[in-house]
């Protein structure tokens, strides 16, 4: 097996999410990534919930030396960068959009029950969002853990809800889409597969994608959370050590030797 499509979550895996020491991406990262591409034709896929803008506005800032092949926007709909433009990937991403409008629409009474306990029983922020008919974002960790055992007795009556979490975040999706799905596109519009595939991510939202069905090589850094670092670790993955993108270029060292 030969890796050569570099799957990564974008916040927490490549790029601090604490603003301690400053917020970038190691210049090791960039090395070995460089380093890939120029040996073997590896293409980046950086998989992330942020949308286009977000992601674009971030990669400038930071300076990025090279922009990904593609990206997963929102944990679901793919786009292949030309010129530092996203490019749709047209019948995944209209797959993407019927799936949840008729998922949505037919669940319409749940959203308003969960409203309402939102607005009287906590103090989370919510909305309606682009990719989900709401988007929440809890006061802090524990109340987030508090919301996430709530949702999850909500959707079990409805096996085709999925619910995605990062920090303090939580936004909801059809089952079948996730960023492993998304991360199979991929994959088939390149002409490869999981066997030359790496996945590295470390959060909850991350975890459909960290899996042998995705990825052949699996990792974490340091800063990911428990069910992560238990996910990757039991399917023979790599720990790093390091946190964030020196943990992803540590594990790329790992992989590529």
């Amino acid at each position: 097996m030969t890796l050569q499509i570099v799957c990564t979550d974008f916040d927490g895996t490549l790029l601090p999410i604490s603003e301690e020491g400053g917020r970038s991406v190691s210049p090791e990262f960039f090395a070995r990534l460089h380093q890939l591409r120029k040996q073997r034709g590896v293409a980046w896929v950086i998989n992330t919930g942020r949308p286009w803008e977000s992601l674009r506005r971030e990669i400038e800032r930071q300076r990025f030396p090279c922009w990904p092949d593609w990206v997963v926007l929102g944990e679901r709909e793919v786009y292949r960068i030309a010129r530092h433009l996203p490019i749709p990937h047209r019948s995944w991403n209209q797959r993407c959009s019927d799936l949840h409008q008729e998922l949505f629409s037919a669940t319409a009474p749940l959203w308003e029950g969960m409203r309402d306990f939102l607005k009287h029983r906590t103090r989370a922020v919510y909305q309606s969002g682009e990719w989900s008919p709401l988007e929440i974002l809890a006061s802090d960790a524990a109340e987030a853990d508090r919301i996430h055992e709530k949702i999850r007795e909500w959707i079990a009556p409805f096996p085709e809800i999925s619910l995605q979490r990062n920090c303090e975040g939580f936004r909801f999706s059809h089952r079948e889409i996730h960023k492993g799905s998304a991360l199979e596109a991929v994959q088939k519009e390149i002409g490869l597969d999981a066997s030359a595939t790496l996945a590295a991510g470390d959060h909850h939202n991350d975890l459909p994608m960290l899996d042998l069905r995705y990825a052949a090589f699996l990792t974490c850094p340091v800063n990911a959370i428990p069910a992560v670092k238990d996910r990757v670790r039991s399917q023979g993955g790599f720990l790093s050590s390091l946190p964030a993108s020196e943990g992803i270029a540590e594990a790329l060292a790992q992989f590529a030797s």
